[in-house]
């Protein structure tokens, strides 16, 4: 009998011991597991393709931003701070050469050392014309020898970028660039380890299994086409321990009623919110507004390869960039704090640097909403083409946002424009990621994010040879321009500043190249237990932080 006492004792005496361990974890120890539990949010796409070098989208990027990493990293504040990098750079020749040193205990998500030369194999793979990646022109004009490069002029070798042992990585720039730091910043100019790729081939960011990851997760349960997935966090990481959440499960959802029950039931904790829906919640204490850096617009097909469409009249442009009534779009149908747009480069963005005035107001009204206007040019494009009336297809997204969009675009249209015929083509997100990138639509709905706090972010886009571009729009002199804010003037920053103001009107003022609708504002639901779910303005979420109580 006394045996079995003393036995019960020593279970008791052993609850007591792990409770009282439980409850020093909860307070002091393990403080981190009090904000390790899953985070559930949403987006509105399948990843169309996980690798940073032949990315070209925003839902693409926002995934490369979390299991990815470069020499800098935005932080909370939107500032670039050192990641990668051991320290700033030295800089030599001028402002010309770079000198960075990677950090010793950066690794791949496999326990492999980032090399130097991983950062000199990803960038000259992304310049190679051989490669076509969307983003090579980041580097044009930019890094020594990429223009040259990207046009099949000059080895890709010869890309000045060099590992001088296996932390030590030197730029060479062809001239010194303020906005460089902010670019290395962007998934264009991260890491890649060569021999993984090549091992992958075409299935490398296709699925979690042909990822290799060095940023604070990694990108599990994808299989490049599934509707959800997990960020896990990446226990290589360098800086693993202000990673405070072990697993970020991601679900898209399409439809704002069907994102709001999901919200509702606990199964995500964070939702975006348009039109009426809006207007229901505006006073819920989870409610939060902003606006952020993206420009929504549509592109216009001129033609390619030579064939040319209607769209390649200036006046059947302007006439359709002139009929639609943003204000009316942004009031009724987003309600989201989104604002009219005129321009390319968005509002409260981007300032002057000789007197710290918005670019856009300096910039003005460049493809006002005018009713009048617009049926004039119209049928004076008409004339010139010898047609009584035209029929266009515009192709968008599915989600429940795009087609009110399109809808309303559709009856804007065909009521302001006699002759005019909009025919409607709603597709998977990405399939109309991959239509803007083949060119293969007449009228297509979409818009531009940014990567970092500069009007070239923009502009960029609509150079000659940009993969970008894909309207049909060539233009010397707008070339001329942003090519020069890339180098020459990058010196003189008021000149760039003119440059790149001069270069929006050639675009949009004399050219009609895109219908711009709005800078897009930001209306959400967040679970107040939710921490540090950081976005900015201009560039990719970032969940490094991320948290739930």
């Amino acid at each position: 009998m006394r045996k079995k006492v003393v036995i019960s004792l020593l279970l008791l005496s052993l609850a007591l011991l792990v409770a009282c361990g439980a409850e020093k974890d909860n307070m002091g120890e393990s403080a981190d597991k009090k904000t390790s539990k899953t985070v559930n949010i949403m987006e509105t796409s399948a990843i169309p393709n996980a690798s940073p070098i032949l990315a070209d989208n925003s839902v693409s990027f926002r995934a490369i931003n979390q299991v990815f990493e470069g020499l800098y990293r935005l932080n909370k504040e939107g500032k670039p701070e050192l990641a990668l990098a051991e320290s700033e750079p030295d800089v030599t020749n001028d402002g010309k050469t770079l000198t960075f040193k990677i950090k010793k205990e950066a690794n791949w998500s496999d326990g492999s050392p980032v090399t130097a030369a991983d950062f000199e194999y990803a960038w000259k793979t992304v310049v190679d014309p051989k490669t076509a990646a969307a983003y090579g022109p980041q580097m044009e004009e930019i890094v020594k020898n990429a223009t040259p490069i990207l046009k099949g002029e000059m080895d890709p070798d010869k890309l000045g970028v060099k590992a001088l042992d296996d932390k030590t990585l030197q730029v060479e720039l062809e001239n010194p660039v303020p906005i460089f730091k902010e670019l290395l910043t962007t998934g264009t100019f991260f890491p890649q380890k060569q021999a993984w790729l090549e091992k992958q081939g075409n299935r490398y960011g296709t699925s979690s299994e042909t990822l290799l990851s060095n940023g604070p997760y990694t990108l599990e349960n994808w299989d490049g086409t599934k509707l959800s997935w997990d960020y896990v966090k990446n226990p290589k990481y360098w800086d693993a321990k202000n990673v405070r959440t072990d697993k970020i499960h991601v679900t898209v959802v399409k439809d704002t009623n069907a994102a709001l029950n999901l919200y509702n039931t606990g199964k995500l904790d964070r939702i975006e919110l348009d039109g009426d829906f809006v207007k229901q919640f505006e006073s819920d204490k989870n409610f939060h507004t902003s606006l952020t850096g993206r420009s929504v617009y549509m592109k216009m097909n001129q033609g390619k390869d030579g064939v040319k469409t209607e769209l390649a009249n200036v006046n059947i442009r302007r006439g359709l960039a002139e009929a639609i009534d943003k204000a009316s779009m942004v009031d009724t149908l987003l309600a989201n704090g989104s604002k009219p747009l005129d321009g390319v480069v968005p509002g409260e963005i981007m300032f002057s640097p000789k007197n710290g005035e918005d670019f856009r107001k300096l910039n003005g009204s460049l493809i006002p909403y005018n009713q009048a206007e617009a049926k004039r040019y119209f049928e004076k494009g008409l004339k010139e083409i010898g047609k009584n009336n035209l029929t266009l297809t515009l192709t968008a997204g599915d989600t429940s946002l795009q087609k009110k969009q399109s809808e309303f675009i559709q009856n804007q249209l065909e009521t302001h424009l006699p002759g005019l015929t909009i025919k409607l083509k709603n597709v998977p997100t990405q399939v109309s990621f991959k239509a803007d990138v083949t060119q293969d639509f007449e009228l297509l709905l979409g818009g531009w994010g940014g990567d970092y706090q500069d009007p070239l972010t923009y502009l960029n886009l609509f150079l000659t040879d940009s993969p970008g571009n894909h309207t049909g729009f060539s233009n010397a002199k707008y070339d001329e321009l942003v090519l020069g804010a890339k180098g020459k003037l990058s010196n003189d920053l008021n000149a760039r500043f003119d440059a790149l103001l001069q270069a929006e009107q050639i675009l949009l003022k004399e050219n009609a190249v895109l219908i711009p609708l709005y800078q897009s504002g930001r209306a959400y639901l967040q679970n107040p237990d939710l921490q540090d779910y950081i976005t900015y303005p201009i560039g990719a979420e970032n969940y490094k932080w991320i948290a739930k109580q």
